[in-house]
């Protein structure tokens, strides 16, 4: 009994979800919630749980678990598309998959005459013209990531050494992307938010070869479109849980009439390791299911510092 392994294989058909539906406008409205979409996820599941070391005195387990899915919309009535701001439930694809534009740096002063066409300047930043009809507009927008991870799961350890016991937590999450909305105003310099340091990075005449616009003023707006720059790596590996707890002996305890007493001190949120530039990529700013991976200024997890005495009677 010292290794139990798990392991399941599924293939789950959602259907009938509902969504908001695109109708006529002469109906008043833009969307209505139907009964429209059919949804696949299908993947492994993997779980172990060992104890590696136990002896009188010290004793060593670990429990490891990971799901790897993949996520399809499988049909929709009708087959059109269903927008929902910064992401697109689209036939064939993850659901919510974040739609933008082609990101392609700024636009160089070597290249004014062809920016002209497309009714930029030098310093502007570039979009990719995808179906090559001389006009950025909606039709160039695309798939350009994902908030569903590949893969998640857990992996926990727990040390006991007599009466005294440390249990440290950790989650990871894999081949998931993040739309970092926040970018649009703490990176385009208007005037009107604080900005990322990135910014000493924008377009200057000395300085073309960059993602950044050039600095401009308020009056000139800011660019809010979503784009290939301003999806990142939202893997991440989070310190979830760091428990460490002692159990006073029996002996003492029943000279004051109690059953049990244990003394604990726990950090939750106590790292994160990631490559993603906002606070925290397991993030949805709406809440939506449809929206996993959208950041706009979404407040991150906090770190909590309990201490604290279980008491049995």
């Amino acid at each position: 009994n010292r290794l139990n392994l798990e392991f399941d294989v599924y293939r789950k058909l959602t259907s009938d979800m509902l969504l908001s539906a695109p109708v006529p406008s002469s109906s008043g409205y833009t969307t209505v919630s139907q009964n429209i979409g059919s949804m696949e996820n299908r993947g492994i599941e993997l779980g172990i749980n060992s104890v590696n070391v136990a002896t009188p005195n010290f004793n060593w387990s670990s429990a490891f678990n990971i799901s790897i899915n993949r996520n399809k919309v499988i049909a929709l009535t009708g087959g059109a598309d269903i927008f929902n701001g910064s992401t697109i439930i689209r036939e064939g694809q993850p659901v919510g998959s974040f739609f933008g534009f082609v990101h392609q740096g700024t636009w160089s002063i070597a290249e004014e005459s062809e920016a002209a066409r497309y009714l930029k300047k030098p310093g502007d930043i570039k979009y990719q013209d995808v179906n090559q009809d001389g006009v950025i507009n909606d039709n160039d927008r695309v798939i350009i990531g994902k908030g569903i991870p590949d893969g998640f799961g857990t992996f926990s350890n727990t040390f006991s050494h007599k009466n005294l016991e440390l249990m440290v937590d950790l989650q990871f999450m894999y081949g998931n992307d993040v739309l970092f909305r926040s970018k649009h105003s703490a990176e385009d310099r208007t005037g009107i938010a604080n900005s990322f340091k990135t910014v000493l990075n924008a377009w200057t005449p000395e300085n073309q070869n960059t993602n950044i616009a050039q600095t401009r003023p308020v009056s000139a707006g800011y660019n809010t479109n979503n784009d290939t720059d301003r999806v990142q790596d939202g893997s991440f590996i989070r310190g979830r849980n760091l428990l460490l707890s002692y159990r006073f002996p029996t002996k003492m305890i029943e000279k004051i009439h109690l059953n049990r007493l244990r003394a604990f001190a726990s950090v939750q949120n106590f790292f994160l390791s990631t490559k993603f530039q906002g606070y925290d990529p397991e993030v949805s700013t709406s809440g939506s299911a449809f929206d996993q991976g959208v950041d706009l200024y979404a407040y991150p997890k906090p770190r909590v510092f309990m201490v604290g005495l279980n008491i049995g009677l």
